[in-house]
């Protein structure tokens, strides 16, 4: 674990160059099952457990059996005041007093702001939760908060940049339509023999140019297809192939290349926004 840093959670440090950020891990004790494990010092981690109970851990059972697949599954949830975001990374943890294989859930809290003013990045926040070893010992054990680097200002690039090597711009459009038509939809996007690391890149660059690039509402979301049981606790879920679910989703393809559905009316500055943002990503790229 790291040091403590010199500024309290969400404000930068003395250090400009990383922002301290709460968070808490959630998996086996010995002894106790699952639990919450560690928490940063002075962070209420039950004030956020509604937004992650019953689906802490939505591993599908052919994950839990092949032990020998990397498991980095990454969820976001908004927190309904629109002032912090929670960034979930699900791996696998420490075995339990039986020797049989257990997940660990790290979430991180982050304020929106970071996110909206560029100034911190989704891969950045999930960067530092990679690297954070798994704590043994008991439960409620208390931690140092998080640091998490910072961009200066002048190397902020467009929220989304990048995003046309993950989905096509009718894919993306047609995301966008359907979020702007109803807030509550739910979409799967199926990306045909993905890594784990690829949908991790997707969801974020979608949700970054979406949410903060286009100012539409956050969503809960996750990068892979989770369990039956928790798909409906999200709104939107990257995955290499169809799952089972009901009348309430929809499943596009992230090679879409026509758009699926009309355009919402009086929404011209989003779709102007997000077909500049592809055609700069695409610039960006043939300039290197």
């Amino acid at each position: 674990m790291s040091a403590m840093p010199d500024a309290e959670p969400g404000v930068a440090s003395a250090n400009a160059e990383v922002t301290a950020v709460d968070h808490w891990i959630y998996g086996v004790v010995q002894g106790e099952g699952y639990t919450v494990k560690a928490v940063s010092k002075g962070l209420n981690a039950s004030f956020y457990d509604s937004y992650l109970r019953g689906h802490y851990t939505p591993i599908r059972p052919a994950a839990v059996q092949s032990s020998g697949d990397v498991i980095d599954l990454q969820m976001i949830h908004p927190v309904r005041s629109g002032e912090e975001m929670l960034l979930s990374r699900v791996s696998r943890g420490l075995a339990d007093e039986a020797g049989r294989p257990t997940f660990v859930n790290h979430t991180a809290v982050v304020p929106t702001d970071l996110f909206r003013s560029g100034a911190v990045t989704l891969e950045g926040v999930y960067e530092v939760l990679g690297k954070f070893v798994d704590p043994g010992g008991g439960s409620n054990m208390a931690m140092a908060p998080l640091e998490v680097p910072v961009r200066p200002e002048t190397d902020r690039p467009p929220h989304g940049s990048g995003i046309h090597r993950y989905l096509t711009l009718p894919a993306f459009e047609t995301l966008a339509t359907r979020a702007m038509a109803d807030a509550r939809n739910r979409t799967l996007l199926l990306c045909r023999d993905s890594t784990a690391d690829n949908r991790n890149r997707t969801l974020y660059k979608i949700v970054e140019l979406l949410n903060w690039g286009c100012g539409l509402p956050v969503f809960p979301a996750i990068s892979d297809a989770p369990t039956a049981s928790a798909l409906n606790f999200y709104n939107f879920v990257v995955a290499a192939r169809g799952v089972r679910s009901d009348s309430t989703w929809a499943i596009m393809e992230s090679t879409l290349n026509a758009v699926a559905l009309p355009r919402v009316n009086d929404r011209d500055q989003v779709y102007a926004h997000i077909a500049a943002t592809f055609r700069q990503s695409k610039d960006t790229r043939s300039a290197l």
